[in-house]
Formats: C-alpha cells, structure tokens, sequence
C-alpha cells in the first residue's frame, strides 16, 4: 500500500516530467523541477467538518472510496505501466475527494483510494452495479444524463475537437471530415455530437481513444474526434505523429462531471462543496499544474463553477 498525505503531487509531477522526456520535447532543467515541485506541493484540502448520510457517510463507514477512472488517456487517466499509479486531472480530483473525506490518501489494495478502470462503454452500468462509488472519467454532464445519475460538478470545461496525423493537410476543420474515416470510442457521447455536427463524416467506432490513436497512427482511420483535452494528452506522447485542429474548431461545451448514483443529492452536494473549496484555496490549479499545465497547456482563462441543480 502506498501512502499520500493530502495527495501524490510530488510523485505525479515526477511521472509527467518523465513523460515527457520521452516524448523526445526538450525536458525542464533541474532548477525548473524543483520549482514546479515546490508551486504544486502538497494540496492545502483538509477533511470535511461534516460527513453527510447516505453514499458519503456509506464510503467513510466502510474506509475507502473507489472511484472509476480511464486508464488510457493521457493527462487526463492513464496507468503509469512503470510505478502502477494511475496519473492524470481526473485521478487528481478522486485523491482531493479521497482527502475530503478521510483527512489523508493511501492508495492500494488495502488503501483508502482504490482506482478501477472504466471505460465510455461501462462507467454507467459500474455505477448502477456498484462497482464503482463514483465515476471521475471525462465524463460530460449532459441533461439527458442528469437524469439517469446525480453528477457533481463540473470540476472542468472543455469541448470536442478534432486530431488528425501531423503531416496531413487535408483535413483543417470540422466541415473537412465530410467522407472521412473518424474514430471515436465506443459509447461515447462524441458520436451524436459528430453526427450532429457534420452528417457526412464516416464514424468508426473502436474500444477506447488508445485504440483510435493507434488507428490514426496506422493510417486506418483519417481523424479522431474527442474532447480537446483528451486529443491533446496523445499529442504529449507523440507530438510527430499527431496534430490538433486550431480550438477555433471546437464545436461542443463539455462540462466534465463526477458521476453518482441517482437520488444521492447530499452526496452530489459534499462533492461540490468540494469543489468550491479547491477552487478557492488553489487546489484546483495545483492539479492543472500537475498535468495539463505540465504539458504546457494554458490555465483556462475562466474556472468551471459547479452547477447546483
């Protein structure tokens, strides 16, 4: 069992930093390790002062919680094959809301956290079967969604885009994917809004996003369309093979959730206050720092803000 007092900042920036190293980018000196190491920390989230009846009060009784997350994308959720840790935005947010909980983090087998992968196609049926306490995965807030599962949030904001192979030049918006092969994983809400957004795009759909990069990689599929943030984590590992559209093309709002069983309203509640906390106190960019930022993604100009329906 590995422990993580208010959450693995250290160890995760070390990972991304490795991350990129590979990638072939120029790696940060040491003096700008050190000092990213230094702004990130350990997060300032303390315990909440009261713990809510219901699913919170369920997962606190029986001491851990365990949350569904990717394992395949970048940034975002990905199993670091090399230390077994799952790094990214979303695993961040599940150690936050460990803390938030329990006071302290410790991951493992017998931890407090324990991470389960999920995927597009199986996050609802992991939380009606509870396989899962709660869903941190990408995982959109859409209204047709708000009723079938209570979702707290949204902890982040982005949109779909598209992500082509770096030397083609075909392909520069979203109007350009009329009669091309598009991947997009399997369930995915990616599918309607593509569908929606351009009829005569050519869907292919295939297990997860890992799987579409090494189709667009393979040359079997013309493009990939996600959300930016997703795309945009595969390019971290590649950034000869692919390339991003301008996010002038962004054509969706994806309000990314933290996903529940429906009816848990105090629990939805807890989650984002949360999230109010994090995003006051600085956590929240902590954890951007983490992974997108360490990336080298900007710090969105404007922070989500949880919607209390």
């Amino acid at each position: 069992m590995r422990a993580f007092r208010k959450a693995a900042a250290a160890i995760a920036a070390a990972g991304l930093m490795s991350l990129a190293a590979c990638s072939g980018e120029a790696s940060q000196d040491a003096e700008e390790q050190e000092s990213l190491e230094e702004s990130v920390g350990s997060y300032s989230l303390e315990q909440a002062s009261e713990i809510p009846a219901g699913l919170i009060q369920d997962i606190q009784e029986k001491g851990y919680i365990t949350v569904g997350v990717k394992y395949d994308q970048p940034l975002i959720g990905q199993m670091n094959t090399a230390t077994g840790e799952v790094e990214g935005f979303d695993a961040e947010m599940a150690r936050l809301l460990a803390t938030y909980i329990f006071g302290e983090v410790t991951e493992g087998e017998e931890g407090n956290l324990r991470f389960v992968e999920t995927t597009s196609q199986n996050r609802e049926t992991y939380i009606n079967d509870g396989t899962v306490d709660v869903v941190i995965a990408s995982y959109s807030m859409y209204p047709e969604r708000l009723t079938q599962f209570d979702f707290a949030g949204p902890y982040f904001q982005t949109g779909q885009n598209v992500m082509v192979a770096a030397d083609n030049t075909d392909i520069n918006s979203v109007a350009d994917l009329a009669g091309k092969r598009v991947c997009i994983a399997e369930g995915s809400g990616s599918i309607a809004n593509l569908e929606a957004e351009n009829p005569e795009a050519e869907i292919t759909p295939l297990a997860d996003y890992a799987a579409c990069a090494q189709a667009l990689e393979n040359g079997q599929t013309d493009a990939v369309s996600t959300d930016e943030t997703i795309l945009y984590g595969f390019t971290v590992d590649k950034p000869d093979a692919f390339r991003v559209l301008d996010s002038s093309n962004i054509f969706t709002d994806e309000p990314y959730g933290i996903a529940m069983p429906l009816g848990e309203t105090d629990a939805r509640n807890f989650v984002n206050d949360m999230i109010d906390e994090i995003l006051t106190n600085g956590d929240w960019e902590k954890a951007f720092d983490l992974t997108f930022g360490a990336a080298g993604m900007p710090l969105p100009e404007t922070l989500p803000a949880p919607n209390r329906y």
